[in-house]
């Protein structure tokens, strides 16, 4: 994998899959810095990163922070995930890289246009010469306006030359050999939802940790060393029963989508697969992919055919055995698949039952099964033909067969010919590979060699070929003559089994793109029914999507949240975001299904109706309800809603799974999957951005604040209209006036986008922002808070507040921080003099001298004067003309504040109060 990243911030992109032999790149991504890279980490999980040597110091550090280190063993846990390499930066030149690209030799697809470079771009190059067309070739596969991804595929592309030479110069083969690039594919971010590492870390759709196998942990294969921890992926993948489908998971969770007609037919397949009258057959396809190994590993084993240095059969019976179940099972789910109800309408299933054709695959079986002895191979522990298999071959089994017969008789006529002392030393005649006919003799151990050599003998030809164990093995002239008169059997056997194997290995790379395009379709078929899966098992319903810029969502929960807790209260949630400048797509829904055939409609994509409410509310937030009903309709008419959630109220109250709910519930419904809810309906969303979780490292020098400023201004960059943000007390990290000002600040700005602000949802603890008015009440602004219970007479702290974690209009006035702590241990002496400090805050004492420690005299004083302070203001002061007679009720008045205490505290005088007018 290479990586660049310019002066900009922009990032280009390149890696190579070995076992696909094909070379992916990524569209040059504007402006996404390190966020980009720890998204593109995350999302190929290198063996290999490369770098040019002029990278940013930043970069660099990122990287090497789960690189592996020179000194790093297998047995450390703190091995990185892969190696990272410094190469020159000319590697990574544009030129290099478009010209490498250009002389590859791949076959373009056929356009609906050929795309000619500009002039500009190559002055020299002649229009309709040799080089110019291979770029007219190469433009029809990539954008060559990424120059910095380009780059990085030239750094790749010399990188694996380098290795594919070394490769072959080892094996001493001119064949073709390993790290060839078939294929050239370019990912464009074009209807992609924008995903940050952030995003993905913080709402949890992937979450690895270290396998607790030790032996898998620390194994040499990188891909063993961690496993998915909970995850909306570790739930999904759970459910996918091959090694493709879990693959076309992980990708379709890397790249939810933004077209809804792939979310729609993801959907349609969904629904299909939960009819109850289809649950058999999917039952049976599920059994039947769990026998599907990954073709693209068994066809890479069959191109290597054999292994000809060491002149043995490399396939591994193994592997031929999974091909044929392969082949089998895929005619066997074409047969199943035509037996689901309304398959017709689902676009896999029928590129599935187009791409498999029974006969071709079935006669793929047969000439292995015709080739291999699976029985006997297994019985002898290496791949043994069948007879039959190859004429010449049964032939030299028979010639060879009556050799081994007449060994005995050849034992005899030796022995004949030696001394009788030395007959008694003479084991047996045998026959190798390579060496032929050989007799055994009893090994000398003092001087090395055969108790015997025939020197007592005509024959002076008698030489030593090698030694095992307490024998010598000797080549005698009447060896030599076997050997002459039989040839090495063992050789042309072998090399006849060898090109058995290579013919048959040829007839199955015939059928390869076959092979490999149904390998896909099964992953994919594999995915969408692990989407299925879930839906079934954890009550998840259809949501609809919309271009609308809405998110309405009827009894959300968190897909994760509601398998750790007993019960899991669900909540609704509303936001509306800008219309645009021309509102052009306001109220304009495109998710309603075909009207054509309403009866069809009914029967295959509405499942789970006791569960689904497809219909919400127009007016499902407003300031009796922050709540969405889900028995009203959807109007066609622009629903009013506010584009911004604040959140606030106690602590640990479920503000934080409430918020991450709704963006899990958002990113499953664009990857086309099914959602944790009663119903659904989702507008277009171009990115979730967040700042929830602060991932700091001693690695690099950031602290907590300036990580939570960095996500922030992320999202600040990004975000557009169709954008949801999440933004869980931001500000914190530093003092409670700084982080106010800058929240306050935050929220401002996304709500003075107008028509463009993106729907938000925040949670916050600084109440001061709204009751000191730093934050007015507007449009587009909802308040909500976590309906909790107090028991103000309960006995103890711990027992006073009850969380019933369900969503309530309106602001939470308290954080009920004290009695929190008080839930979770925090002394109770502790807890008693943060309610105290809390006190004097609430009435402006300063808490530095209230910290001071007073005596408690002094305490009585301060007291007295809070209780006369307090009195002096109630009173009404006449005008400056009063006279003297409408003053007398102020003496009387200003008499009565001041008084004696007559528990125990000193007379007290009237403290400096001039009464005299």
């Amino acid at each position: 994998m290479g990586i660049d990243v310019n002066k900009d911030g922009n990032v280009g992109c390149a890696y190579y899959i070995a076992i696909d032999e094909t070379l992916h790149i990524e569209e040059d991504i504007a402006l996404g810095g390190l966020e980009a890279v720890e998204t593109l980490l995350l999302r190929i999980q290198p063996t290999t990163v490369i770098v040019p040597n002029r990278a940013p110091g930043a970069l660099v550090e990122l990287l090497e922070k789960d690189s592996q280190r020179l000194d790093d063993e297998a047995s450390n846990p703190e091995r990185g995930s892969y190696i990272l390499r410094h190469i020159v930066s000319a590697a990574f030149d544009f030129e290099n890289g478009r010209d490498t690209l250009a002389n590859l030799d791949l076959e373009p697809p056929t356009p609906d246009h050929v795309e000619v470079t500009p002039a500009e771009d190559d002055m020299i190059m002649s229009l309709y010469s040799s080089d110019h067309m291979k770029l007219v070739r190469l433009a029809q596969m990539i954008n060559l306006d990424s120059h910095l991804s380009i780059g990085c595929a030239g750094a790749v592309l010399g990188d694996i030359e380098r290795r594919r030479i070394a490769e072959v110069s080892y094996l001493g083969s001119e064949e073709r050999g390993p790290f060839q690039v078939l294929s050239v594919k370019m990912s464009t971010p074009e209807d992609t939802m924008l995903v940050s590492a952030d995003t993905l870390v913080s709402l949890q759709i992937v979450q690895s940790e270290l396998h607790p196998n030790p032996q898998l942990q620390y194994s040499g294969n990188m891909g063993s060393k961690s496993k998915e921890s909970l995850s909306v992926y570790g739930l999904l993948q759970a459910l996918a029963c091959t090694a493709q489908g879990k693959l076309r998971l992980r990708q379709m969770l890397f790249r939810p989508t933004t077209d809804i007609d792939i979310i729609e037919k993801r959907q349609q397949a969904i629904s299909v697969f939960l009819l109850q009258e289809n649950q058999e057959t999917v039952a049976t396809i599920r059994k039947l992919l769990r026998k599907v190994k990954n073709t693209k590993s068994l066809l890479r084993y069959v191109k290597l055919g054999v292994d000809r240095i060491r002149g043995q059969l490399s396939v591994r019976t193994g592997e031929w055995r999974a091909l044929v179940r392969f082949v089998m099972a895929s005619v066997q789910i074409r047969e199943a698949i035509l037996l689901l109800s309304g398959y017709s309408k689902v676009d896999v299933l029928e590129r599935v039952i187009n791409s498999i054709d029974p006969r071709e695959f079935l006669s793929i079986g047969e000439s292995v099964l015709k080739t291999i002895d699976f029985k006997l191979s297994k019985e002898n522990g290496k791949t043994e033909l069948r007879p039959g298999a190859s004429k010449v071959l049964d032939e030299l089994r028979q010639a060879f067969s009556r050799v081994c017969r007449m060994l005995p008789a050849v034992e005899d006529a030796v022995r004949s010919e030696v001394p009788l002392w030395a007959a008694r030393h003479i084991h047996y005649c045998t026959i190798m590979l390579q060496m032929g006919f050989l007799v055994a003799i009893t090994l000398n151990e003092e001087t090395g060699e055969g108790v015997y050599s025939g020197d007592d003998t005509m024959d002076e030809n008698w030489q030593i070929f090698f030694v095992h164990e307490n024998l010598a093995f000797y080549k005698s002239n009447r060896m030599l003559d076997l050997d002459h008169h039989y040839g090495d059997l063992p050789v042309q056997i072998s090399d006849e089994e060898i090109n058995v194997m290579l013919n048959l290995a040829a007839e199955i790379m015939v059928h390869e793109t076959c092979l490999m395009a149904v390998s896909e379709l099964f992953g994919e078929l594999d995915s969408i029914l692990a989407l299925a899966a879930a839906a079934e098992k954890y009550r998840w319903a259809a949501p609809r999507m919309t271009s609308s810029n809405i998110v309405a969502i009827a009894d959300g929960r968190h897909p994760l949240q509601e398998l750790l807790v007993p019960s899991f209260i669900p909540n609704d949630c509303f936001l509306e975001g800008g219309a645009g400048l021309d509102d052009s797509d306001a109220g304009n829904c495109v998710d309603e299904m075909d009207d054509d055939d309403p009866e069809e409609d009914e029967n295959v994509t509405v499942t789970h109706e006791a569960r689904q409410r497809e219909e919400l509310t127009e007016d499902a937030f407003t300031e009796d309800s922050c709540t969405v009903r889900g028995d009203s309709v959807v109007s066609e008419d622009r629903m009013e809603g506010p584009s911004m959630l604040i959140l606030t109220g106690p602590n640990n109250s479920g503000k934080s799974v409430y918020m991450k709910q709704i963006a899990v519930i958002v990113y499953l419904a664009h990857i086309g999957s099914y959602v944790p809810a009663t119903s659904a309906v989702i507008g277009i969303t171009d990115c979730i951005l967040t700042r929830i979780a602060t991932r700091e490292t001693v690695i690099v020098d950031e602290s907590a604040f300036l990580v939570d400023i960095k996500q922030a201004a992320f999202t600040l960059n990004f975000a557009t209209r169709r954008s949801l943000i999440l933004a869980d007390e931001f500000g914190k990290g530093t003092s409670t006036e700084d982080g106010s000002a800058l929240f306050t600040a935050y929220l401002v700005h996304l709500l003075d986008m107008g028509p463009e602000r993106p729907r938000v949802i925040v949670g916050t603890h600084f109440h001061d922002i709204f009751e000191n008015g730093l934050l007015e009440e507007r449009e587009g602004v909802g308040f909500a808070h976590m309906d909790v219970k107090l028991n103000e007479e309960a006995e103890e702290m711990e027992d006073e507040i009850t969380y019933l974690h369900k969503l309530l209009p309106g602001r939470g006035e308290s954080s009920l921080a004290s009695s929190c702590a008080a839930q979770n241990g925090v002394d109770p002496e502790i807890i008693e003099r943060a309610d105290d400090l809390i006190a004097y805050q609430e009435t402006n004492e300063d808490l530095e001298v209230v910290c001071v420690g007073l005596t408690e005299k002094e305490q009585q004083h301060v007291g007295v004067t809070r209780l006369r302070t307090q009195r002096f203001l109630e009173l009404e002061i006449p005008g400056q003309n009063a006279s003297a007679k409408e003053l007398d009720p102020l003496r009387n008045m200003l008499g009565g504040v001041i008084y004696q205490e007559k528990d125990g505290m000193d007379e007290i005088d009237g403290g400096g109060f001039d009464l005299d007018p």
